[in-house]
């Protein structure tokens, strides 16, 4: 009973750490990036194992950040340099698999005659429209409607 007990308690950090903003976003780029590859480039079963540990590696970090500035947050709400750099140092992790995450993709997705089907995709006006809706409905659903709801309450409570 307590090994699914500890998978209730990593879901709740999940749903946690997902009230973040910059998680969302950064899911919100992982889910572009495999869905462009799906599109657009023919991935072995190995390249898409790096694309997927790549994209789970920048979320659980991102994880961590956020739970290294809570705890942060909690144990110091002073200023003090320590727990600054501490903070600092988190989010420069974040920082730092994000940016190693583009060399990989960019790595991993470019392939001969990507313009091409990249071209030849969009040059239908009506795709080109549905997926920026579709793009758009889901950038506001899952990153730009929480932060609003988040400040009405937070508004709310004040």
């Amino acid at each position: 009973m307590k090994f699914f007990k500890s998978f209730y308690y990593a879901a709740r950090g999940v749903v946690e750490i997902a009230s973040g903003l910059n998680f969302r976003i950064m899911m919100f780029i992982g889910g572009l990036v495999a869905l462009f590859a799906k599109t657009f480039c023919y991935l072995t079963d190995a390249e898409w194992g790096v694309l997927g540990v790549t994209i789970g590696a920048v979320l659980s970090v991102e994880g961590l950040n956020t739970a290294i500035e809570r705890l942060a947050n909690k144990v110091c709400r002073e200023k003090d340099e320590l727990i600054e750099n501490a903070k600092d140092c988190a989010a420069g992790a974040s920082l730092t698999i994000s940016v190693m995450s583009v060399f990989v993709g960019i790595k991993i997705l470019w392939c001969e005659g990507l313009f091409g089907r990249v071209a030849e995709f969009f040059s239908d006006p009506l795709r080109t429209l549905l997926t920026i809706v579709i793009i758009a409905a889901v950038l506001i659903i899952f990153i730009i409607a929480p932060e609003i709801m988040k400040k009405k309450y937070e508004d709310d409570d004040e």
